[in-house]
């Protein structure tokens, strides 16, 4: 057999042993999806335990930020406190902020505010869920903060069936301009609406005795009964009890 054909025979070899082009870009598209896929479990790792601190600040109503958070500060805030802590015996959280990009650490303030209103949207959405079409007690107070910037407090009660047993739920607390009767009906009905709560729902109203809530004639009592004419208004019994101690040290 000549050299030609020896070289002919040796590339005809090579050529039936190459991977067609396709099966080529097939398994470098797999290897990147393969790669894309570990980073993406790593990360939803990552953001579990910042989502776990989320949780764990809010249920204690502790403040996330603090004064200053340079990196040699020693309190950066109770957020990135706790980050720093965990890391420490988190082998995932440490790899993460130590050789993590730096513009993808997922720990600045506008991240932990993303989180908080994440949390704050899930949280929502599976009260939505718990009292759809349940029978509603609401409770409303007003009161002003050390800012003198008027707060009013929402609270709901139901009846949960799980548990069979009645259930206060915190809803929000909503800065008002203007404390007159109009004007708080209206920041109530805003939120009865966000919470599709509805009006033929709600069986009570519970405030404070002032003629701004429970006035019979202008009052937020009697706006609500101007939309659902059998809500029943329970004059608070704490703010009726704070009255009697009051009157009692006179």
């Amino acid at each position: 057999m000549s050299k030609v054909h020896l070289n002919s025979s040796t590339s005809l070899n090579i050529f039936f042993n190459l991977k067609p082009i396709d099966t080529i870009l097939d398994e470098n598209r797999e290897l990147l999806r393969s790669q894309k896929e570990k980073t993406r479990l790593k990360n939803r790792q990552i953001m579990k335990r910042l989502i776990d601190i989320t949780v764990c600040l809010g249920i204690g109503g502790k403040p996330f930020r603090g004064h200053s958070e340079k990196s040699n500060d020693i309190h950066k805030g109770l957020f990135l406190d706790i980050v720093g802590l965990l890391k420490k015996y988190d082998p995932i959280l440490n790899e993460h902020l130590n050789n993590g990009p730096k513009n993808a650490m997922y720990c600045s303030n506008r991240i932990q505010n993303d989180l908080i209103f994440s949390i704050t949207q899930l949280m929502k959405r599976q009260l939505k869920d718990c009292i759809q079409d349940k029978k509603i007690s609401l409770i409303s107070d007003e009161t002003s903060d050390l800012g003198h910037h008027e707060q009013l407090s929402i609270v709901i009660r139901y009846f949960d069936d799980t548990k069979c047993s009645a259930v206060e739920q915190f809803l929000t607390m909503k800065r008002i301009k203007s404390v007159n009767a109009q004007s708080i009906f209206n920041t109530l009905s805003d939120v009865i609406e966000e919470y599709n709560i509805k009006w033929e729902n709600i069986v009570s109203t519970c405030f404070d005795g002032a003629a701004t809530m429970a006035g019979s004639t202008a009052g937020v009592q009697t706006k609500f009964k101007e939309k659902n004419k059998n809500i029943f208004f329970v004059h608070c019994y704490g703010h009726c009890l704070n009255l009697i101690l009051v009157d009692s040290e006179k």
